[in-house]
């Protein structure tokens, strides 16, 4: 007599282990790639490279010196007014992801955000265009009103 072996309880814990671990090594990757991007802004506005790299391994605006954070938020402030006139003007040097970035270290220096945490309401993108959606031209239902013209008959 042959006895078989029920092997599906153990695939399916090393699928499941497997996927674990490809999650978290997915995750790693992520935060590395977010420190990158944080020393690359900081050092594109002109922070030292000491104060860059305590700042990155704290993930904390604060270790960042008083005269060196003025200076780099004035710098950031003049970025953000640069692109936002860039975006005004439909200029084709405009870079919404430039924009993105500005932005994002322009909240980390001003603290209490992780660098790594994402946006707390992610929505939909009709949900965030409602935002900055003029009311003047809109009816009170959110719709337009439009006439159409019935065809002449002969």
């Amino acid at each position: 007599m042959t006895r078989y072996l029920d092997l599906s309880p153990l695939t399916a814990a090393l699928e499941g282990a497997a996927r674990s671990h490809a999650e978290a090594r997915r995750r790693e990757a992520q935060r590395d790639l977010s420190r990158l991007e944080l020393a690359m802004l900081l050092r594109r506005f002109g922070l030292e490279q000491r104060a860059l790299s305590d700042a990155v391994a704290k993930d904390d605006a604060a270790g960042i010196s008083a005269i060196e954070a003025g200076t780099l938020r004035a710098k950031v402030r003049a970025e953000l007014g640069l692109l936002t006139r860039l975006a005004r003007r439909r200029d084709p040097r405009y870079d919404i992801n430039r924009h993105i970035a500005v932005m994002r270290l322009a909240r980390w220096l001003k603290g209490g955000r992780s660098w790594h945490l994402h946006e707390t309401e992610p929505g939909s993108g009709r949900s965030k265009n409602r935002r900055f959606r003029r009311t003047v031209a809109r009816q009170s239902d959110g719709r337009p009103r439009r006439k159409f013209q019935r065809p002449a008959l002969f």
